[in-house]
């Protein structure tokens, strides 16, 4: 039975090449670039190259580059460390963003700090008006998401960036960028003081994050010990992690072209077309949606339920954020105010460069099979 991986926004395949980033890791690449010898220097300087080639991807306008462990450090650190101010400053954030971002916040609230969090629509979008509306004299930090995890409702970032400047030139904007780096282009990044990214989700090693910060912006460490990456954050550097890293950014610059996506999704919805009772959670648009990641219910039957049965045919989709997996649907149900028969029946079906036509037929065939299969059971 050939398997068919579907859940590409939880993580990725390594490519052929970080194998090999490994091998040369293992045999001139192991030193500790803080030392001071020759061997030292040149695993700093391929460190430095692999922090220009993440830069050139993102098209950093000034910004810098510093290493951290996953995508959650990053926005942790920015968050709890990047724009802290007085306690009558107040913050700005999405309604559906990562779990990492929505618990940093919360911490800030906790700490007595005013956290405005604005609404999303049904499929994840926040209007770049509200985010701008939520804006004031006394907001030290907004945080909106590039592409939204769980519905790949992929915002406007740069429109509200400058929405943002535009009402406040000192209000800092942060955008976690996990699950759009690479595959989601960006014009202008002037505006956009912090980007948090992660190894993992490009068919790179797990265990390595970065966040660009525009030079100025205010970081402050977060890991503190011997100072590495500019005194930002502590602990010897994952070269190995690191390197494949910037492998991975180098694959999808030269050989990912972004209409590969688009086609997969196109492809996987109208095979989906014919299911009774099928609500794509997902933005219709496609200039409001990312073309990797669909989300959708088959009413009447239980997401779960589904994501066993096309395991069973060699077909692995998720129901949701792995990192959320735990908790339950409770919070993007209530964030994105879907029904209960919507938050029961919701899969996700994420895409990856290798992933084929075919695949994404055969998988919306048997979602087909199975629902029909599941609903005779389900209770009336």
């Amino acid at each position: 039975m050939q398997e068919i991986y579907l859940d590409n926004a939880a993580t990725t395949q390594p490519l052929a090449e970080c194998n090999k980033i490994y091998a040369e890791y293992a045999q001139d690449g192991w030193q500790n670039p803080s030392a001071l010898y020759a061997g030292a220097t040149r695993v700093q300087n391929k460190i430095n190259e692999a922090k220009e080639i993440l830069l050139r991807a993102f098209g950093g306008a000034g910004h810098k580059c510093v290493f951290t462990s996953c995508g959650t450090e990053s926005a942790n650190t920015v968050i709890l460390r990047g724009a802290r101010k007085k306690k009558e400053m107040n913050y700005v954030c999405g309604g559906a963003e990562h779990p990492c971002v929505e618990e940093s916040f919360k911490l800030l609230q906790e700490q007595g700090f005013e956290v405005r969090f604005v609404k999303p629509d049904k499929s994840g979008l926040i209007a770049p008006d509200d985010v701008a509306g939520a804006v004031d004299e006394n907001t030290a930090l907004v945080s909106v998401m590039h592409v939204n995890n769980e519905t790949g409702a992929k915002n406007d970032v740069e429109k509200i960036a400058a929405l943002i400047k535009a009402k406040n030139a000192q209000t800092l904007f942060h955008v976690d960028g996990v699950q759009a780096y690479c595959k989601e282009k960006l014009k202008n990044t002037a505006n956009i003081d912090y980007y948090t990214v992660s190894a993992h989700k490009l068919h790179a090693h797990k265990g390595t994050g970065a966040i660009f910060y525009r030079e100025g912006a205010p970081l402050k460490a977060y890991l503190l010990g011997g100072g590495q990456e500019a005194g930002l954050r502590s602990g010897t550097q994952n070269t190995l992690g690191i390197l494949s890293f910037a492998a991975a950014v180098e694959y999808f610059e030269k050989n990912v072209e972004h209409r590969h996506f688009e086609s997969l999704r196109e492809t996987f919805l109208n095979a989906c077309s014919n299911i009774p009772d099928l609500v794509v959670l997902s933005p219709r648009d496609k200039e409001r949606a990312c073309g990797h990641i669909v989300n959708l219910a088959v009413l009447g039957v239980n997401g779960e339920t589904l994501l066993h049965t096309l395991e069973a045919a060699g077909i692995y989709i998720s129901t949701g954020s792995a990192c959320s997996s735990k908790k339950g649907k409770n919070r993007i149900r209530s964030a994105l105010s879907l029904t209960e028969e919507e938050a029961a029946g919701a899969v996700r079906i994420s895409f990856s460069p290798f992933t084929t036509g075919e695949e994404v037929c055969r998988a919306a065939q048997e979602i087909e099979r199975n629902a029909g299969i599941l609903r005779r059971f389900t209770r009336k």
